[in-house]
């Protein structure tokens, strides 16, 4: 090997997929970027193509790879989107469009799993509650609506392993930290809960059998390495869920430490060395990267895609989010009065409502497009206040050390704000994409670069700075979370958000 040995992560997520090659004190060297689509076949429905997802990370990885001497690359880890399955038949290819974690279609599957699983037990099982946001609901609807495609179904498994076999693994195999959003993780021996499973009616013989995060899997193989430009032969990692790897790569490695990804969602995970130390209803538990260990979650699923949704529809996709950051700074702190839902693909933590919609509330003629832009910020600062409430009051630790990652802690002003609507110190890190870091330090730890995650993190991770909260904001931004808060209930209670569903079918 000639040079510094370098080990690549691949984030492999809901919008794009990113490949980034670091050295050992957690440095990028190089990376690839590629954005893919999601399919919108029906208000409430997200679907993806998983060939294309495969098509970008081999150019992502091509760029990642140009001019770089293949002899430093040690190994490569795999981080991907959960609760986002596809369904392959014998020969594992795809029979249909994955369905995405923030698809919305299973909300009559609440009832049908309640119904032979109470729903007490569904949480004890899975630490997490009974939602139409998991995998286990979407799949139950298969089995209602679309019975010969699931008939057909050899594997049900997460982009995580079909992405791996396409690298060279030479096992197919899944693992429990990337398990938590499809609620079929038996949470206390970490392995597919036979009772769940039977109460949604879904065929344990579909499901891949489950190995360690961050185990070696293979190596990259021949075709791969042609179409990917990685070294054939290069060790290759399972990794772990996008979040347990975010979590890893802002050094969420300790009871108390906590972090919140800021992307086209804002996914919460706090460290937990037993699941005992959750003592409330409103998060969920799931399986850490580390290996024994577990995590609180929660999630605003559609923070970055509103976003997304705004420079589509009015900004145009040639437009930066930077210009949009510029155009909310105008407006003040606030946004003279204008509450924004950011809930476009559900409320998750702590309501777990799927029916729930996004709305801009209090709208006048003097409203210009930076409050609108401003409000949406606002907006998801409060929802994420929502979950890390819910944190706070389920945790039974406490959070003494909340860490920020993600693209969208680029913006000073998105970040300033959540820090400002949350009121308490947050955390930044030297590396932002966390979820590819975190890939990337379990490949160290696979290839046995380093004895152990907790040496991995210490060496590759940097926090830099804490934001403190603008006092000068409190008084506005209290009330702006209050309305924000009570408006959702106010709609909530009185079915507003199921009557909406019911117009448009």
């Amino acid at each position: 090997m000639s040079g510094e040995p370098l080990f690549v992560g691949i984030d492999a997520g809901t919008t794009g997929v990113t490949v980034a090659l670091f050295d050992r004190r957690g440095l990028m060297v190089a990376s690839g970027d590629r954005d893919y689509p999601c399919i919108f076949p029906q208000p409430g429905w997200v679907e993806q193509d998983m060939d294309v997802v495969w098509r970008a990370l081999c150019e992502a990885s091509r760029q990642a790879m140009a001019g770089i001497d293949p002899g430093r690359i040690v190994s490569v880890g795999l981080s991907s989107q959960r609760g986002t399955f596809a369904l392959l038949d014998e020969q594992f290819r795809p029979l249909a469009p994955a369905i995405v974690w923030n698809d919305a279609r299973a909300k009559d599957m609440e009832a049908m799993i309640a119904a032979n699983i109470s729903p007490a037990r569904f949480r004890s099982l899975t630490g997490m509650p009974i939602a139409a946001s998991w995998a286990v609901a979407k799949i139950a609807w298969l089995a209602a609506h679309r019975p010969r495609l699931l008939d057909a179904t050899r594997w049900i498994c997460n982009g995580q392993e079909y992405l791996l076999r396409l690298l060279g693994a030479e096992r197919f195999e899944g693992d429990p930290s990337s398990l938590t959003l499809n609620g079929m993780l038996d949470i206390h021996r970490l392995g597919w809960s036979d009772e769940v499973c039977k109460a949604a009616g879904i065929d344990l013989a579909k499901l891949p059998p489950l190995g360690a995060p961050g185990a070696a899997v293979g190596v990259i193989s021949k075709q791969a390495a042609a179409l990917t430009g990685l070294p054939a032969g290069t060790a290759l990692c399972r990794g772990a869920g996008d979040q347990q790897c975010a979590a890893l790569g802002a050094g969420v490695v300790r009871q108390g430490m906590a972090e919140i990804t800021i992307g086209t969602s804002a996914m919460m995970v706090a460290h937990l060395d037993h699941p005992d130390l959750a003592v409330g209803e409103q998060t969920y538990i799931g399986a850490h990267a580390i290996p024994g260990k577990w995590d609180l979650e929660g999630g605003c699923f559609a923070v970055g895609a509103c976003l997304q949704w705004w420079r589509d529809q009015f900004e145009g996709p040639a437009s930066g989010y930077e210009q949009m950051m510029a155009e909310a700074a105008k407006a003040p702190v606030g946004s003279q009065g204008l509450v924004f839902h950011p809930f476009f693909a559900g409320q998750i933590t702590p309501h777990y409502d799927a029916t729930a919609r996004g709305a801009f509330l209090g709208l006048t003629l003097k409203h210009a497009r930076a409050d609108l832009i401003r409000a949406m910020l606002e907006g998801f600062a409060c929802e994420i206040r929502l979950m890390v409430d819910a944190f706070d009051a389920d945790l039974k630790s406490g959070i003494t050390d909340l860490r920020l990652t993600g693209g969208g802690t680029r913006s000073s002003l998105f970040a300033q704000t959540i820090a400002d609507v949350l009121d308490r110190p947050v955390r930044l890190l030297r590396e932002r994409e966390c979820s590819v870091l975190g890939a990337a330090l379990l490949g160290a730890v696979g290839s046995a670069h380093f004895a152990s995650i907790e040496e991995a993190a210490a060496e590759m991770v940097c926090a830099t700075h804490s934001l403190e909260p603008n006092i000068e904001h409190r008084v506005v931004l209290d009330n702006l979370y209050g309305l924000f808060r009570e408006s959702y209930s106010a709609l909530a209670g009185v079915d507003f958000y199921r009557q909406l569903e019911l117009m448009r079918q």
